[in-house]
């Protein structure tokens, strides 16, 4: 299974490279759940445990609103907030200043999945088990909201501060976040076709997944919107939704996927053959951002294995699964 990084450290603006707006992978890898359309294997572990609130089901979470978690009262008590800052579908930054106008960027992730941090959440904030960290000589700060715990599942406030303690204005926004959560959190209105809602473990059926990896394989959720099944033929097939900007590019070969779809692929055969289709399934505006579709194969045990045609054929398998405006 490839190793997802979690949600990088926002560290403080002003550095000769901005710093702010850049990701610090912090490694951790998701616990593999069994895929229910496929036979038990020896590697999976179901999951045992459910939210702490019916509130905070993976759906429910997809249609909370980030940016309105940012309580911009409670950034006034830290100094001047900024304009929010939305990041993808669950993320949103305010890159504020504190009260003497040093660079403070606070952000919030919604959904993020948790390993180790569920082990070392110990203390409640707001009502919430929480787990706090900081990235030595970074600036940087992470509390953990833990609303799941296994599989682990949550929400990631993340400051980025040089000027003093960068945990402290992390947990005085984590306490106004698990307020907000936990009477009611925020929540947004989808535009008409958007993946906002789309849940890509289950948005396909098992036998496009089975046409790729097999009848065995184990199934890897990372945050709200990525998905990957290791298959026991030494195959992964991972589904990524996300905003990004149109992924067309010059000497990137186009793939008609039909009904007017057009992906753009690109295939590596450095360590294993690997194949990566994508497309945009909606604009968001007229500068190329989208909402985008990115289907991978990866041929890890080098089998023999087209892995171009393979995810070509789970592409079109998908499309019709996926809403429409």
């Amino acid at each position: 299974m490839t190793a997802c990084c979690a949600v990088g450290a926002l560290v403080a603006c002003g550095a000769t490279e901005d710093l702010a707006k850049k990701t610090f992978p912090r490694t951790t890898v998701p616990a593999a759940r069994h895929d229910p359309a496929s036979p038990a294997t020896s590697r999976s572990t179901a999951p045992s445990g459910e939210p702490a609130d019916p509130a905070f089901t993976p759906d429910k979470l997809r249609l909370v609103d980030p940016c309105q978690l940012l309580d911009t009262s409670v950034l006034a008590e830290l100094g001047t907030p900024a304009k929010a800052d939305p990041e993808g579908f669950s993320e949103c930054n305010n890159f504020m200043q504190d009260k003497q106008g040093k660079d403070l960027s606070i952000s919030v992730s919604v959904g993020d999945t948790f390993t180790t941090e569920v082990a070392q959440a110990t203390t409640k904030i707001g009502g919430l088990w929480a787990a706090e960290s900081e990235l030595e000589d970074s600036g940087a700060c992470f509390v953990n909201l833990i609303l799941q715990d296994n599989p682990g599942l949550g929400i990631t406030i993340q400051t980025g501060y040089d000027h003093g303690d960068p945990c402290e204005p992390a947990r005085t926004v984590a306490e106004s976040v698990a307020d907000r959560m936990t009477r009611g959190a925020p929540t947004r209105t989808p535009q008409p076709g958007s993946l906002i809602t789309v849940d890509p473990c289950t948005v396909v059926g098992a036998g496009p997944i089975s046409e790729v990896v097999g009848d065995k394989r184990d199934l890897f959720a990372y945050g709200l919107y990525h998905c990957s099944w290791d298959g026991s033929n030494g195959v992964e097939l991972s589904l990524d939704l996300r905003e990004a900007y149109d992924p067309k590019d010059d000497g990137v070969a186009s793939v008609d996927l039909g009904g007017g779809h057009t992906a753009y692929q690109r295939a590596d055969n450095n360590s294993y053959p690997s194949c990566e289709l994508s497309w945009v399934h909606r604009p968001i505006n007229g500068d190329g951002l989208g909402e985008v579709v990115e289907v991978q194969v990866d041929n890890i045990d080098n089998i023999q294995l087209d892995v171009c045609a393979k995810a070509q054929g789970f592409a079109r398998a998908l499309l019709p699964a996926l809403p429409t405006a």
